[in-house]
């Protein structure tokens, strides 16, 4: 690995080399050491060993700019000396061809890939999640403590709750309310808990190497330039005591929104079709008896008063998720 003086500009040099970036470190008058594994692939080390291991994902989705740009201007802050690292920090640009092309992948979903799901297919994609697969464990299985991954996504519906997370499904592992407590504090208005696996980052990273991990939702798909960044400052916030080490995640959950996922509507064929407005939001309420969704042999109908629809879209291939129906949770899983 070549060590470079000049200075690292990761989301530029990411999208001028999408495919392939050569390897370079930067170190720091701090002693901290930048390691630029591979394009969008960032090991950060302090000179000291940290209390948690973090990893900070975006653009597993290539439209989805507003968390690349936060991520780089964290970069930007660490590499002039205006954001102390006291933590193992990883982060990742997860399909930079897809950044370029403006597109939320170039051949198939990259979020649907992880858990080895890659392996039956040959895309940039699948190859992409291989890569990223093997950079997460080898970083988090570099030592023992605690694990963290927020990954960072904004959606391409307009929602009528603005910032939510996904709690990926924990088998037998509990929720934890230090964790719900600081994505409140952070701005989040609601998290969503995940009923089965699936083939998300989020959910590898928590299933395969027991970190407390997330999908976060921060808002509407938009064109890079034309984020207001200002709307993410307590999320940004947030990631920046993370890696600093100042966050002891010891705030509890207070008015933050619980919901369960009831239904992962799958698309069976290509006669599937959704019964939903385009112009209708994410958490849009639905009386009982509301159809949703049909597809051969199959509709989706609300079980019960107060049901929503999340993360809807007919674009898939058969046997891929075509929305989430969730509802609120009167269950405490955080107790």
């Amino acid at each position: 690995m070549n060590f470079s003086v000049k200075p690292m500009r990761f989301l530029a040099d990411t999208l001028a080399q999408p495919n392939e970036t050569p390897a370079r470190e930067q170190l720091l008058p701090d002693g901290t050491t930048l390691r630029l594994l591979d394009t969008g692939l960032l090991r950060v080390s302090p000179s000291q060993p940290g209390t948690h291991r973090v990893l900070i994902s975006c653009g597993i989705h290539g439209n989805e700019t507003a968390p690349m740009e936060i991520v780089d201007a964290i970069v930007g802050d660490i590499v002039a000396g205006e954001l102390t690292v006291n933590n193992e920090l990883l982060i990742v640009i997860g399909n930079p061809p897809a950044a370029v092309a403006a597109e939320r992948f170039i051949e198939e979903n990259l979020n649907r890939l992880f858990s080895g799901k890659h392996q039956s297919s040959r895309s940039l994609e699948s190859l992409r999640a291989a890569q990223i697969e093997q950079v997460t464990e080898a970083f988090f299985t570099a030592g023992d403590e605690p694990r963290l991954h927020y990954d960072l996504h904004t959606a391409i519906r307009g929602s009528q709750i603005e910032k939510f997370a996904v709690y990926p499904y924990l088998h037998s592992r509990t929720w934890s309310a230090p964790q719900i407590g600081f994505l409140e504090q952070c701005g989040i208005e609601a998290v969503l808990f995940s009923k089965q696996p699936s083939g998300t980052y989020s959910y590898h990273t928590s299933h395969l190497h027991e970190a407390d991990s997330f999908t976060i939702e921060l808002g509407k798909v938009r064109q890079f330039g034309d984020n207001d960044m200002t709307n993410f400052s307590a999320i940004s916030a947030g990631l920046r005591r993370v890696i600093a080490g100042q966050e002891l995640f010891k705030q509890t959950p207070k008015s933050i929104k619980l919901f369960a996922v009831v239904e992962e509507v799958i698309k069976r064929s290509e006669a599937f079709q959704l019964h939903i407005p385009a112009e209708a939001k994410n958490f849009t309420e639905y009386p009982k008896g509301s159809l949703l969704a049909s597809d051969e042999g199959y509709e989706y109908r609300t079980q019960q008063d107060g049901e929503r629809f999340v993360f809807p879209i007919t674009n898939v291939p058969p046997g891929q998720r075509a929305m989430l129906v969730v509802a609120p949770t009167e269950l405490d899983p955080i107790d």
